[in-house]
């Protein structure tokens, strides 16, 4: 079975001016940086929940199509229990061939031992069209979970870095096929389906691991199974939304005010730039967050 969000991929097209933004939005180092057998370059932030992959776009990819653009490139999800394969096509989630990741070379001594692991990409049909992938023996996130983070210099407080992922935003112009495929396919808790119609969306919250993978759609709007799903951006947790907002602005980030969030007794604001193509959210949530 699904048990927890694995990570989330950002591919970049400034690798260097990636790792350090999020070094500094997120108050903590990555974990680790790898180069991959084709040379491309990850790096690994770990925080109590997932991880989040940056990896780098090589140059020279334009073809004839459109150039590359930095954003959200997929997500990974923990399988636990043996092979996926059977029990998701009874589901009705096709898998593609397993793919066997393994870490060549590492970029600083600092990363670890060289690791591998494996997943299965699921095909895109059954996924919306999002690259969505299965992991089931389990690196990089049991190696990255719980490791104490190296702060950034002015991030020494935990208060003022972010503490985990709140949510995953997924944008869905067909929201009940979208629940067949986290809730049935993958087998993930629907949490709530409600619409606002004072806010004119849907929503449906799947919980795993500690995180909400959120699904939003225009309500009152005939639904398209035939366009494709998008991710809609990426929510962080912070124990106090005043200290990380401060340090944000002083590190030449524009960030919004802090303002009320959607969800009473919660505090947000948006962070606009030095993201690298992704939607970003920073809240501070009703119940205190525990950083010891």
């Amino acid at each position: 079975m699904i048990t927890r969000l694995h990570s989330a991929l950002v591919e970049v097209l400034d690798f260097e001016g990636a790792v350090a933004d999020y070094a500094r939005l997120s108050g903590r180092r990555p974990a680790r940086q790898e180069r991959a057998v084709d040379g491309r370059r990850s790096a690994f932030f770990a925080f109590p929940n997932m991880a989040l992959e940056l990896r780098e776009i090589p140059a020279g990819l334009e073809g004839d199509g459109e150039p590359p653009r930095s954003g959200q490139a997929g997500l990974r999800f923990v399988w636990e229990g043996g092979d996926p394969t059977e029990a998701l096509a009874a589901a009705g989630v096709a898998l593609g061939a397993k793919v066997e990741h393994q870490a060549v070379s590492l970029e600083d001594a600092g990363s670890g031992p060289d690791r591998s692991w494996s997943t299965y990409p699921v095909v895109p049909a059954s996924s919306r069209q999002l690259p969505v992938e299965i992991v089931v023996e389990a690196s990089p996130v049991p190696d990255l979970l719980g490791l104490a983070p190296e702060p950034v210099p002015g991030a020494e407080r935990p208060e003022a870095r972010i503490h985990g992922l709140d949510h995953v935003v997924v944008m869905s112009p067909s929201p009940d096929d979208t629940r067949a495929f986290y809730g049935d396919g993958l087998g993930i808790r629907l949490a709530l389906d409600k619409t606002f119609d004072e806010r004119g969306v849907r929503l449906l919250f799947f919980r795993l691991g500690g995180l909400t993978v959120e699904i939003g759609a225009r309500a009152g709007v005939a639904p398209a199974p035939e366009k494709a799903d998008r991710f809609g951006g990426l929510a962080w947790q912070v124990p106090d939304i005043d200290a990380v907002q401060s340090r944000l602005v002083g590190d030449g980030f524009d960030v919004s005010e802090v303002r009320t969030g959607n969800k009473p007794g919660t505090r947000v604001c948006t962070v606009r730039d030095r993201v690298h193509g992704v939607p970003t959210l920073l809240i501070q949530p009703v119940h205190p967050i525990r950083t010891d």
